[in-house]
């Protein structure tokens, strides 16, 4: 069972809107989720990029082959998707915790 590439694409972007809202913890229970959050889309975007070098068509042999760019939309939103999680991380590890009034 195999996607299509803008279907990976779809996805992956999809994910990436999911998750971005809440990756960012303000005290230490919110900051653990963001974590597993964050994690999610390190995964994600790892998986989306392995997908998407593994399923790579064949080349074109003969004189009227079109140029095929290297970079497809899978790769990119697998990127976005890392770079995502990666910040999402550095951002949770650095930020101070608030403490809140209950």
């Amino acid at each position: 069972m195999g996607f299509s590439r803008s279907a990976l694409a779809l996805i992956a972007s999809t994910t990436l809107l999911l998750f971005l809202s809440g990756c960012f913890g303000y005290n230490k229970s919110a900051k653990r989720w963001a974590y597993a959050g964050d994690t999610v889309l390190v995964l994600g975007g790892g998986g989306a990029i392995a997908l998407d070098v593994t399923s790579k068509d064949a080349p074109c042999v003969g004189d009227n082959c079109p140029y095929q760019s290297p970079i497809h939309g899978a790769l990119v939103a697998g990127v976005v998707l890392a770079a995502a999680g990666v910040f999402g991380i550095l951002f949770n590890a650095t930020r101070t915790n608030v403490k809140t009034s209950r």
